[in-house]
């Protein structure tokens, strides 16, 4: 019945239009047309316009730093855009001034897309304040699986916070940072590599004093650091750190005797190791410059530094090419590995551990386009990704590529390399290799092949390596670093508690240490104990406590 009643409603009102368009005569025709015309040109408009922002490449705005890529002109990035259809707008800050800049950023409420930065004290403001997006939101219905994989791997489990993941690690192996040392100037000495502290001694000293080079000159040094833009002041000396407690430096934790645990700042190995540093820069066994040159994270200066003879004591995550730079001035030039060496006290041989990342990935909730910025990480986790952002388009930065040993070696095109990147500073490795999405330098994580399992995949780490270093003596780099990779406690630890006022403790102990290494060396005692009592009244000796309360609770 409704039915019928609306046919005929219909019906009636149809009549009614027909007969007035009838009366209205030909004029009234011509206007229907067309209006009927610009209905349908509109309607064609709308949707050309639809389909086209559809297509259009996303906006992704990124804020990092170091090395510095045009995505304009960058022939790597253009193709990382086309394949992810994205237009990248990348700013790049100084290592110095990053820590500030992205601070700024942050609490303005500046529009980034994706952030760079490092866990602990900071992200947890952030997150309290709202300031970043959890992934776990964008992640359902297996969504993204590579990053779904890293954020929700084991080995991370505790930079979450409050059950939810804010931060993307960026994965890097256990250590791929190590040291290599001039084996023909221990030759010209009748030296042999040192295996203890006191023997490394003995090598730096003669290494500034006894013209290891036998050019006649006094142009060496026994130690070369580079301490400007360095935020943990020991950094620079972390070999001789880690002789007098595994994984030394700020913000980690030792073990004691007695099983508990105490930080690294204000341990008995922390002031050994520095009375240490004390002495060689009491005696001007190190590089007078040491605080006022820069610190260049590719390791650009301090690889021209060691390849013109200054120094020949390295720590580098790329040896092979201080080497390259070394042989070009002097072919004549040997140079070894050096591994970490026994440690005072009973401490093992070790090498640091990174805990499984560097640095990682945030998505600040200023971000336009969250879910774009993940599939953009998530592209880069590929082999498809990861092959692009470390040896760039096949057939253009690479020829091709042979499986070797569970591995890859690829046979590189330097020309084409040397046009999109500074390859004397970088070598022919793609400078946003670390740092950016991924940082496992010549190395490839089978996410997929282990079912996107990541904490199965990193034990997996297949080696992909330039055909040079490939072949050369440092093809073993990184599984002869993972044999001195021990963690320490309380690793990859953000809770709250356990940090304290990070940065105000650091402030504090940077400040301290600086006085006590360049001080007096009868001095020592008294700038030391300064340092240890403002640190624990500052707080850190509550965070002793809290972190002593966690490390039984999850041991």
């Amino acid at each position: 019945m409704m039915y019928k009643n609306i046919s005929k409603s219909l019906a009636i009102f149809l009549s009614v239009v027909i007969l007035t368009a009838v009366l209205s005569g030909c004029g009234s025709n011509k206007a229907a047309d067309e209006t009927a015309a610009v209905s349908s040109s509109s309607a064609s408009t709308s949707s050309k316009e639809v389909e086209k922002a559809a297509t259009e490449p996303v906006t992704i705005r990124w804020v990092r730093a170091a090395n510095e890529q045009d995505p304009t002109k960058d022939r790597i990035l253009i193709e990382l855009q086309k394949k992810t259809n994205t237009k990248l707008d990348i700013v790049t800050f100084p290592w110095d001034q990053f820590p500030n800049k992205q601070n700024i950023m942050m609490a303005s409420g500046e529009q980034i897309d994706i952030l760079n930065c490092d866990a602990g004290k900071t992200l947890n403001e952030w997150v309290k304040n709202g300031l970043v997006l959890a992934y776990d939101d964008y992640l359902k219905d297996g969504k993204y699986p590579y990053v779904s994989s890293v954020i929700n791997a084991d080995v991370y489990k505790l930079l979450k916070v409050n059950g939810k993941a804010y931060y993307k690690p960026i994965g890097l192996c256990p250590q791929q940072w190590a040291y290599i040392i001039r084996q023909d100037w221990l030759d010209n000495l009748g030296m042999k590599i040192p295996t203890n502290i006191d023997e490394l001694y003995q090598v730096i000293k003669a290494f500034k004093e006894n013209d290891p080079d036998k050019n006649g000159k006094n142009d060496t040094y026994g130690w070369f650091a580079m301490e400007n833009g360095k935020v943990d002041p020991a950094d620079v000396f972390q070999f001789i750190n880690r002789a007098y407690a595994v994984n030394a430096g700020s913000g980690k934790w030792v073990e004691k005797a007695d099983g508990t645990v105490t930080r690294w700042e204000v341990s008995d190995g922390a002031k050994e190791a520095t009375r240490f540093v004390n002495k060689i820069v009491n005696e001007g066994l190190i590089n007078k410059d040491w605080l006022s040159l820069k610190f260049d994270s590719a390791q650009g200066p301090e690889s021209d530094a060691f390849a013109q003879g200054k120094y020949g004591i390295a720590l580098t995550s790329i040896p092979n090419v201080f080497v390259d730079k070394l042989k070009k001035i002097n072919p004549n030039a040997k140079v070894s590995a050096f591994a970490p060496i026994n440690g005072v006290n009973g401490v093992p041989a070790n090498g640091g551990h990174t805990g499984g990342y560097w640095w990682g990935n945030v998505i600040p909730s200023t971000s336009k386009n969250p879910e774009k910025a993940i599939e953009l990480m998530d592209y880069t986790l590929s082999q498809e990704g990861r092959e692009l952002t470390e040896f760039g388009i096949k057939g253009v930065h690479f020829t091709e590529f042979k499986e070797e040993n569970g591995g890859r070696v690829y046979y590189i095109n330097k020309a084409e390399c040397d046009k999109d990147w500074d390859t004397k500073k970088n070598g022919y490795l793609y400078p946003l290799t670390w740092g950016a999405m991924n940082y496992h330098e010549y190395a490839y994580i089978p996410i997929k092949e282990h079912n996107f399992n990541y904490d199965e995949a990193f034990k997996d780490v297949r080696s992909w390596l330039p055909e040079d270093m490939a072949t050369g003596q440092f093809a073993d780099w990184q599984a002869n670093n993972a044999k001195y990779a021990i963690a320490s406690p309380l690793t990859n630890v953000v809770d709250d508690s356990v940090l304290g006022d990070a940065n105000k403790l650091l402030s504090i102990f940077a400040e301290g240490y600086l006085k006590a290494v360049v001080g007096n060396s009868n001095d020592f005692d008294k700038a030391w104990g300064e340092m240890v009592d403002k640190w624990l009244k500052a707080g850190g000796d509550q965070v002793i406590k809290n972190g002593n309360d966690f490390y039984k609770a999850n041991k």
